[in-house]
């Protein structure tokens, strides 16, 4: 980056990178190195994270495909993302390219990002995978496709793709619109094609997973096994339509009462809406935070098997404050807890602050230098050693969390590995 822009994503990043506290631990940027050094895939921490974990049964289920689609592949991004002009959205788009580690060779964007995934991927023990997501258009209630209100779209074509190039390190996962006029066709053409869950990010789609039209697609998920995996609380990474009253946890009442076994991305750990439980009109319910919305939801037994809770970005600094209690009903949410990275956001260095979670007593201090080095050179791998080396009161996240290949495959009729 030029001096400008540099100082600019300074200026700008406590906003930019979701309303987080910048932290400068590692400095702005990534020094996007290819491998880490060999000491440090042998140090005592990275063996530790994965004794009594089954590398075959790990696969990341949160990872985000991107790219500027001009190795004509389909994906489509707003110009302002794309090509920005403003110093705030320029800055904002180096953060995401540093994470992703994509370079600066704009023509072949989709092909290093693909790339720099494959070779993260190949570093994790074999059998271990990463689960690719798409995402789709905004489409309005009449079923009109807004770009107008859209931030980014990867297609399901390109998503299953790139998955069936590295069978051994990718799955994937869809995004189809409830609103669009063939949902249901196309969720029955990405089950045939191997996808192994729905994607959907309310506030940004404009999804109203209270709307009759989402009825058809609920039976077909549910017919088809196939999970739904859900953006609940406040969303500040990807604007899009910007309906913020779509991201309240309480919503996911309606696919769960239609049986359809649920993922809340992030176990909801940012932002706070109207309690509806108690009183149906948003505008006189009290706020009460996200978090405590989803763990009502868990803590209720007709959705146990149904309702699970996802977790990328729960390290982040500005997630960070309610780590501890996740950690604590970890035995209690045993089985219902899924490991994603959230990729390629562990790479941005100013969302996370690993003095932090020492400073909260979560961490041992003895895991600091280990964990920076493999920020630098492999953010999956970084995410998921910390979070095998995160305790509370002696509760860790169990094995079970990060072994989720058996959550995805139990449809019947599903792709299988051999």
């Amino acid at each position: 980056m030029q001096r400008r822009d540099f100082l600019a994503a300074g200026l700008y990043a406590p906003v930019l990178l979701g309303g987080c506290k910048l932290t400068m631990e590692q400095g702005l940027f990534g020094q996007c190195r290819a491998e880490a050094k060999p000491a440090v895939l042998r140090d005592p921490l990275v063996e530790e994270a994965w004794a009594g974990v089954r590398p075959d049964r790990v696969w990341d289920s949160h990872a985000h495909l991107f790219g500027n689609g001009r190795s004509r592949s389909g994906i489509w991004v707003d110009p302002d993302f794309d090509r920005p002009r403003s110093v705030g959205a320029m800055a904002r788009r180096a953060f995401f390219m540093n994470g992703a580690c994509v370079g600066a060779d704009e023509e072949h964007l989709d092909q290093a990002m693909v790339a720099r995934l494959g070779a993260l991927a190949d570093q994790l023990p074999a059998g271990a995978k990463v689960m690719l997501l798409a995402f789709d258009f905004t489409y309005d209630e009449t079923g009109k496709r807004r770009e107008d209100l859209t931030t980014f779209a990867v297609p399901d074509g390109y998503a299953q793709r790139i998955a069936r190039l590295r069978p051994e390190r990718f799955e994937w996962i869809a995004s189809i619109h409830p609103y669009r006029d063939d949902a249901v066709a196309a969720l029955e053409a990405a089950r045939a094609g191997g996808a192994r869950a729905v994607k959907w990010l309310p506030p940004t789609m404009a999804i109203d997973l209270s709307s009759p039209r989402c009825e058809s697609f609920y039976a077909a998920l549910k017919r088809l096994d196939l999970p739904l995996l859900v953006h609940v609380g406040e969303e500040q990474a990807v604007h899009g339509a910007g309906r913020g009253e779509l991201a309240n946890p309480l919503f996911l009442r309606y696919p769960l009462d239609h049986g359809v076994r649920v993922i809340a991305a992030h176990c909801a750990t940012l932002g706070a809406s109207p309690d509806l439980d108690a009183d149906r009109d948003p505008r006189r319910a009290a706020q009460v935070p996200d978090y405590e919305l989803f763990a009502r939801l868990m803590g209720e037994r007709r959705y146990e098997g149904l309702l699970f809770g996802d977790l990328s970005a729960v390290t982040q600094a500005n997630r960070a404050p309610y780590l501890a209690a996740i950690l604590a009903r970890s035995r209690e949410w045993e089985g219902r807890l899924l490991n994603g990275s959230d990729y390629p956001l562990p790479g941005i260095m100013p969302l996370f602050s690993i003095t932090q979670l020492v400073g909260a007593g979560l961490l041992d201090e003895r895991a600091v230098p280990v964990l920076r080095e493999l920020r630098e050179t492999n953010a999956l791998m970084f995410d998921f050693v910390l979070k095998r080396s995160l305790r509370h009161r002696g509760a860790s996240f169990p094995a079970s969390a990060f072994e989720t290949r058996g959550f995805f495959e139990r449809a019947e009729g599903g792709m299988r590995n051999a």
